[in-house]
Formats: structure tokens, C-alpha cells, sequence
């Protein structure tokens, strides 16, 4: 079977199945090459697995009428982009990655839904299950871009999954506990996000909070003048005006009352 033909039909149960064990494999690593050990994992980590309710069933429904409308559009030929496969491909890795990084940008850049994407950023470990730590208004307004940008650009279905499916690795790797070796980091995040390059963005203190912004590639961050370097030994998870006990209580972490009157970190 054809990548295109594997991403062309439903492979939800496939695609959970490697998710959960990428999942698996990364926080075993953490267990013995993580950056954080004077932490106790899985009482810390079933705050953020809390997470998983609301958001599955965002992401259910959201996913079930974009699935309906990217095939709708398909079978239309709606949409601006209707050239050849690697055309397709090249477009929508470019521009849904240069619209994460805008939207990235916006969250932290106005304080009405900061307060959202900062619940994320509140975990004072990051682990592999902070990946999971998404406010529900933060997924609606997530999915609402990628789904807008996507029908806009109108490619064919399977480059979408595709595209899903690798975000998604990412976005797990990059949250993990380990870091790579400096010089192996200093090439790849010329290209691509590293988990390095990303719990930079995770440090607790400004400008680091806010650099760093990209998902997949981090072409942006360097064209932009937002990637920040920061050794690995300095950065510190978290929030400066969130303290451990903040971090871990759900029922504020879903009204966001922690962040209702914080100034931007």
C-alpha cells in the first residue's frame, strides 16, 4: 500500500495505536535520559492527562465535519491549489506551518487569550504530557485556523492526514523530557523544530517565553528574528508568577482564573 493510499482511507485506530506507543516510548526515555528527575511523574502527569476528556471530544466533533468538508471540497476541486502531489505537498507543509507560527504568535501576543495558551506553558515540568495540556478554548481556536487554512488551500485529503499525523509526532517528541546532543541539535533545528529549541520556549522568564514559536519548521523563528538560543542547563519550566500548587489545580486551570489578572509573562 501507497503512503497515498494509506492516508487516503481511515486509519484512526492505526494511527491511535502509534501515537500511544511514540507516546510510551518517549516517556520511558524521559525516565532515563530526562533533563527532570527530583519530580514525582505520574502524580504531576495526571493533571495534564485530565486534559485528554475535553479535548477528544473537541477534537472528535471538530474532526468529523472538517473530514466532511475537506471531501466535500475534494470532490468540488474547490480550492486554491489543484497542481500536481508535490506541489500540493510543498504548499501545505509551508503554509499551514507559517499559519501555526502566526497563530502561535498571537496567543502569546494578546492578553484576552494568552490566558488560554498560558495554561499550557503553566506546567512547571515539562514531559511528554504537557503535550496534552491545551485549555478547550485554545483547541476550538487551534482547529478553527488549521481547518480555515486548509479548505482554503484545498488539497487532497491524504496530504492532510499526512500532514496530521507527522504534527502530531512532533508535537509529542518535541514536549518530551530528553534533550539531543548539542551538536546534533545545532544542524536538525536548522531545519526542523527540536525538542532543544523548544523547552527554550517553555522557559519560565521573558523574551525566552516568547520566541520559538514554530511547530514543525523553524525556518520562521530565524526569518522572523524570534528564535532564541538558550544553553540547556539555564532553561527552567513554567511560569514566573505561577507557583507548583497554581500549576496543579484543575478547576483553575479550566476558568483560567490564575492568568484573569496577570500581565503578559
Amino acid at each position: 500500500m501507497s503512503i497515498h493510499e494509506f492516508f487516503d482511507f481511515e486509519h484512526t485506530l492505526i494511527n491511535i495505536v502509534f501515537f500511544a506507543v511514540l507516546f510510551f516510548i518517549c516517556w520511558n526515555l524521559e525516565n532515563i535520559f530526562g533533563v527532570t528527575t527530583n519530580y514525582k511523574k505520574w502524580k504531576h502527569s495526571a493533571i495534564n492527562f485530565w486534559f485528554i476528556i475535553p479535548g477528544g471530544i473537541l477534537q472528535g466533533i471538530l474532526g468529523y465535519y472538517f473530514l466532511k468538508f475537506i471531501l466535500i471540497e475534494n470532490s468540488l476541486n474547490y480550492g486554491v491549489i489543484k497542481y500536481n502531489t508535490i506541489t500540493q505537498l510543498v504548499v501545505v507543509f509551508i503554509v499551514l506551518d507559517l499559519a501555526y507560527y502566526v497563530y502561535h504568535v498571537i496567543m502569546h501576543k494578546f492578553k484576552k487569550i494568552w490566558r488560554f495558551h498560558a495554561i499550557h506553558h503553566s506546567d512547571t515540568v515539562l514531559n511528554v504530557s504537557t503535550c496534552l495540556r491545551e485549555h478547550p478554548v485554545e483547541t476550538i481556536i487551534r482547529l478553527g485556523q488549521y481547518m480555515v487554512f486548509s479548505l482554503l488551500i484545498g488539497p487532497a485529503f491524504w496530504i492532510i492526514a499526512l500532514h496530521q499525523f507527522i504534527q502530531i509526532a512532533s508535537k509529542i517528541i518535541i514536549h518530551s523530557n530528553f534533550r539531543l546532543h548539542d551538536k546534533v541539535d545545532k544542524y536538525l533545528s536548522y531545519l526542523i523544530l527540536t525538542p532543544n529549541m523548544h523547552h527554550v520556549h517553555h522557559h519560565y522568564k521573558m523574551p525566552y517565553t516568547d520566541s520559538n514559536y514554530g511547530d514543525l519548521f523553524s525556518i520562521w523563528d530565524r526569518l522572523f528574528g524570534t528564535f532564541t538560543y538558550l544553553p540547556k542547563e539555564d532553561v527552567q519550566f513554567g511560569l514566573d508568577a505561577v507557583n507548583d500548587k497554581q500549576a496543579g489545580n484543575i478547576k483553575d486551570l479550566f476558568t483560567t482564573k490564575i492568568f484573569r489578572n496577570e500581565s503578559k509573562p
